[in-house]
């Protein structure tokens, strides 16, 4: 019995030790890491400066960032004697033929692994500062501590991307035109056939072939080949092609007089990387790149059963703030690729698909639903299905609107308030669904009806579609048929398709309490509007109510 106890007692007291023991070793030896933030550096404060890290290769980093001052490099080498323009190949190589200088550092690389990269680094910036040094000039560090300091650590230093929209390319073609170069858009557009050509018509945008990652179709499979192989990306070949243009022109033009509103080709990063946009209404009036588009087109399709759908390219063009917004891999017309039984070129997605799915933003019909996100149009179309609920196709009572098989496209509408009658159409509606125990809500009927008319007819694609007023009225009447119902100006009330009580039938179906306040408070949030914070505010308390009001349904008699 004491043998016992005292095996028990030994036991419990290695049990504490063991537990307190081990909660001491883990809360002084190896204490909770607190990760700093990162502090990312605004783009006006960037001073050319450029992070060093190449995590796709090195990984997790043994040692911080290295952060080179690109502008400081420049400085010094002008100090030396040099012109800005002749500083670039000291630490940038050549291309293969000595035409233009290849933007990359380290120049000689053996092979796309750590040592490699590390190694050449190394190699070309300690040697060139020891070199210097020895010349007694001015020179930068040789040791670890130096380049990698950890107070660099937690700083970001990171460019947005240049956007080149058509305001830069309207801006380029008119210089280029002023110094009287021909063809001037063989400069910048080529296409491969064996090698880089020029060919009218095919100016297409350089994201097309260089942009490597990208899911493309088998068009330009060859060409997006090669440039994977090569890895002339993106940032590589825009750096490569506009840098050494502004390098040519600004060596031309060194020593001339320029007027005050000229301005230098720029060579520094935070000049093109700016992080500013233009938005679409900012470009409205930039004329758009000239590839020998039509403005107006008939979209007719061999052996289609669907009649044809006039086009207003034009117009299109004007709201989108790049052509690829809608041609997604060549400028070509989306017939060339996509066929009605679709093909591997159009990456086997077929002709209506191209042009009706709503989850393609390069899609008309995709393209529009997101126009319907817009807060003016997004109070009404939240409720509105843009696919059929049974098909899950585009609903195809809109489908005239487009097929028509006129050449010439339907006039904007402009709709009107003045043609309703006001005995039916009440200027004011009162909703009694909580009547029981609120007054009646006053729904201002009227004022909103007028208010939707003037942003359908304020809005050009809204003008297209809206083609009379009760088509507005399905913002809120949305399972309801102007043609269908038995008077005009007569749709069916709420209770009429959404029952007091919830019917777990129709699981789709919310009862009408919900029905009213998800329309309502739905509409008021997707149109930016101030909505109510408090019941009270749309329904005003009444001074008497029933005692029984919690223990029995509300009855609505609307």
């Amino acid at each position: 019995m004491k043998k016992g106890l005292i095996v028990f007692i030994v036991g419990l007291c290695y049990l504490i030790l063991l537990i307190y023991g081990i909660g001491s070793i883990y809360s002084v030896e190896t204490p909770t890491e607190v990760k700093k933030p990162v502090q990312k550096i605004p783009v006006q404060n960037l001073e050319d400066k450029i992070s060093i890290a190449h995590t796709d290769i090195f990984g997790s980093l043994e040692r911080p960032q290295v952060i080179f001052d690109h502008k400081k490099h420049v400085e010094e080498l002008v100090k030396d004697g040099k012109k800005e323009w002749e500083t670039c190949d000291s630490c940038h190589p050549w291309n293969e033929d000595k035409t233009q200088i290849s933007f990359i550092f380290p120049q000689k690389v053996a092979k796309k692994d750590k040592d490699s990269y590390m190694n050449a680094y190394h190699d070309e910036c300690m040697d060139c500062h020891k070199e210097r040094s020895s010349q007694k000039k001015k020179s930068g560090p040789v040791t670890c501590g130096d380049c990698h300091p950890k107070k660099l650590s937690l700083l970001q230093y990171k460019y947005p991307v240049a956007e080149f929209d058509y305001a830069h390319h309207e801006n380029h073609d008119k210089k280029l035109k002023e110094k009287n170069i021909q063809d001037s858009c063989s400069y910048c557009h080529h296409i491969y056939n064996e090698e880089l050509v020029y060919e009218k018509g095919k100016e297409w945008s350089c994201s097309y072939c260089h942009e490597i990652g990208r899911k493309t179709g088998q068009v330009l499979a060859v060409e997006t080949k090669i440039i994977g192989k090569k890895g002339l990306g993106l940032e590589k070949v825009s750096h490569m092609r506009c840098l050494n243009c502004h390098l040519y022109f600004k060596k031309q033009e060194a020593g001339k007089i320029r007027a005050k509103d000229e301005k230098e080709a720029p060579l520094v990063c935070v000049e093109c990387h700016t992080g500013k946009y233009k938005t679409v209404a900012e470009l409205e009036k930039v004329p758009r790149p000239d590839s020998g588009q039509s403005e107006k087109a008939f979209i007719e399709i061999d052996k289609s059963r669907m009649k044809g759908v006039p086009f207003d390219h034009k117009s299109h063009q004007t709201q989108s703030r790049t052509c690829r917004g809608c041609h997604h891999e060549t400028l070509n017309a989306c017939k060339e690729c996509h066929t009605l039984v679709g093909n591997p070129d159009g990456g086997n997605v077929n002709l209506a698909g191209a042009y009706h799915d709503i989850s393609s933003e390069k899609s008309c019909s995709g393209c529009h639903v997101v126009k319907k996100s817009d807060k003016n149009c997004n109070g009404c179309h939240h409720a509105l299905m843009p696919v059929d609920a049974r098909t899950k196709e585009p609903k195809k009572e809109i489908c005239v609107l487009c097929h028509s098989g006129k050449r010439e496209i339907l006039p904007a509408t402009k709709l009107s308030v003045k043609g309703l009658d006001t005995e039916k159409v009440k200027k004011e509606v009162e909703v009694k669904i909580l009547e029981r125990e609120y007054e009646p809500s006053k729904f201002p009927h009227m004022k909103i009806i007028e208010k939707m008319t003037q942003i359908s007819n304020d809005d050009k694609l809204a003008s297209y579609f809206h083609r009379n007023i009760q088509t507005l009225c399905e913002g809120c009447h949305h399972q309801s048929r102007a043609e269908a119902e038995a008077k005009k100006d007569e749709p069916p009330y709420c209770r009429n398709c959404h029952s007091v009580a919830f019917d777990p039938s129709r699981l789709d179906r919310p009862r009408l309490l919900a029905a009213y306040h998800r329309q309502c408070i739905k509409c008021h949030e997707k149109m930016e509007l101030e909505k109510p914070k408090e019941c009270k505010e749309c329904h005003k308390e009444k001074e008497v109510r029933p005692k029984d009001i919690l223990s029995k349904p509300a009855e609505a008699s609307r």
